[in-house]
């Protein structure tokens, strides 16, 4: 089913003009450089699986393909050119990565440009690298695929997008370029994907979700730098600065699983289900624990030592989680989850009807390899758990100092996140999150994080924002991130924002602060 949104878009209102050798198209996707606030944090590589798949599915089907990291660059960049290249931006961000000429460069011999954009804040980044590649080259074939692409596509299409993937495009990519290698700009038989025609965006919805996931290719991970990302050392989290592991550490990162059980309101996997136009891709869905086998195989081969597991519910099947942990014994890694450990799958039932910890569980993670857990506890009111977080913890039945301690008596360093900020939060109840964060800090966590709970578009939280009007004055949606208020709350936003820094401060060991603040980018007049 073809959709014509009768969005009209301001520029390039057609699609390109065949390009040369279009029956033998080459694919660059590619990874925007970084807008980021200095005051805040560390920039680090974006490297996400999402176009490492992509791109293994492309050369399985015989498409020449290449990755690049706009942020950190490729080989043959120095990091003066890349990672090191920090340039001004307005309202104090910065710019973090490659040249514009030096990325129109790179895509020079590139048929299709594919680019990701997962995050909201990416947005900038993104919709600047659009729009150069297709000024400067409006014969080459530019789509794009994530979250934000789908979610603000009238944005990239007046950038100069040709083409954006509503959803999973492993098949898509492909067939996308099956069309292009036809000589045909003809994409209405593609389900899955939005495109622009007489002027206006027409979306084909996505139609029947694979649910079977150990049909994916082995992501392509020897297209990225690794020496260099091993180098910068910085994965989702800075986890590998910490502790005892002071030294690069080569890592990638996995995905066994898709999709979570739960939908929580402030994510996106709450407004993917059955009937939208991206499918029922927040669906749990799974790898056999051969195919993760394979996969661990793939990784050794490739020499690195830690992998970062980047599952949204790791442990929601927990016989095959067991199994995959048992697996990977033999294979000696070290292992981190600092995004999917959903902590109702960390205790069970013991038969009397009391809910106690999972001590197999974590004994066999600890054997495994698991050196580093992140626990999203997300709030300390329930009421606010209930309401915005799909009622995934407990906080009468779980005792997550006793897992917390647990967790750390098998040597395994354990962090806890807190949102803060939910439309009808009171001070009590923001009272309540960090008095639980210091009790868990007194418990052992080796670091708390606080941010601010954002409607992302995407979610259903951000329709609730949009409905009730609660976006603060003069908020762009681009301007969204996890650090700074965007709605109107209870607590006076200031407060929020003055609060999740002082707070962060007072409850963190100085040598996490220092870390942190060790890792904030330097600015350079470029």
């Amino acid at each position: 089913m073809e959709i014509q949104t009768g969005i009209k878009i301001q520029k390039k209102q057609e699609s390109p003009p065949l390009i040369k050798n279009i029956k033998d198209p080459k694919f660059l996707l590619m990874y925007s450089p970084q807008r980021h606030d200095p005051k805040y944090g560390a920039v680090k590589p974006e490297v996400s699986l999402g176009n490492l798949y992509l791109a293994a599915a492309l050369r399985e089907n015989s498409f020449e393909v290449d990755i690049l990291d706009c942020c950190i660059g490729s080989k043959h960049h120095t990091m003066e050119e890349a990672f090191n290249r920090v340039t001004p931006l307005s309202a104090g961000k910065v710019r973090v990565g490659l040249a514009p000429e030096m990325i129109l460069k790179e895509a020079r011999e590139f048929d299709v440009i594919g680019i990701s954009s997962i995050f909201t804040p990416q947005t900038y980044m993104v919709e600047e690298t659009v729009r150069s590649i297709s000024e400067a080259y409006p014969d080459k074939f530019i789509m794009m695929g994530g979250i934000n692409a789908r979610t603000q596509m009238k944005r990239f299409f007046d950038a100069g997008a040709n083409l954006i993937c509503l959803s999973e495009a492993e098949r898509t990519i492909v067939e996308v370029g099956n069309v292009l290698r036809r000589g045909s700009h003809d994409f209405s038989n593609i389900s899955g994907v939005a495109f622009m025609r007489n002027g206006r965006i027409k979306i084909n919805p996505m139609g029947l979700i694979d649910n079977d996931l150990d049909r994916l290719p082995i992501p392509a991970r020897d297209l990225l730098p690794m020496d260099r990302i091993a180098e910068i050392n910085r994965p989702h989290g800075s986890v590998l600065r910490v502790g005892q592991l002071n030294k690069p550490q080569p890592y990638v990162s996995l995905t066994t699983s898709r999709g979570c059980p739960y939908d929580c309101s402030f994510c996106h996997i709450s407004t993917e289900i059955e009937g939208s136009p991206m499918g029922n891709i927040g669906k749990f869905r799974y790898q056999s624990v051969e195919r993760v086998e394979r996969e661990a195989l793939a990784i050794k081969e490739l020499g690195a030592k830690y992998i970062y597991i980047e599952d949204d519910s790791l442990l929601a099947k927990k016989k095959r989680a067991l199994a995959i942990f048992k697996m990977f014994i033999k294979f000696g890694f070290k292992l981190g989850d600092v995004n999917g450990v959903n902590l109702s799958h960390l205790h069970k039932n013991d038969g009397t009807g009391r809910i106690v910890i999972d001590d197999e569980m974590l004994e066999t993670m600890a054997e495994a390899g698991f050196n580093r857990l992140s626990f999203p506890v997300e709030s300390g009111s329930q009421r606010i758990i209930d309401k915005w977080a799909a009622g995934k913890i407990s906080h009468e039945t779980y005792d997550i100092s006793a897992l917390i301690k647990k967790a750390n008596s098998l040597g395994i360093l354990v962090s806890s996140c807190y949102l803060i900020g939910y439309p009808d939060e009171t001070y009590e109840e923001l009272l309540m999150t960090i008095l639980v964060a210091k009790k868990h800090m007194d418990a052992g966590s080796e670091y708390v994080n606080f941010t601010i709970v954002t409607p992302f578009p995407g979610t259903v939280l951000y329709d609730y924002v949009i409905q009730n009007n609660l976006l603060l004055p003069g908020i762009d949606i681009a301007d969204l991130d996890w650090l700074h208020p965007s709605i109107q709350t209870r607590v006076d936003p200031n407060y929020l924002e003055f609060v999740s820094r002082k707070v962060w401060e007072y409850l963190n060991k100085p040598e996490r602060i220092d870390i942190i603040r060790s890792m904030v980018p330097k600015q350079r007049n470029m």
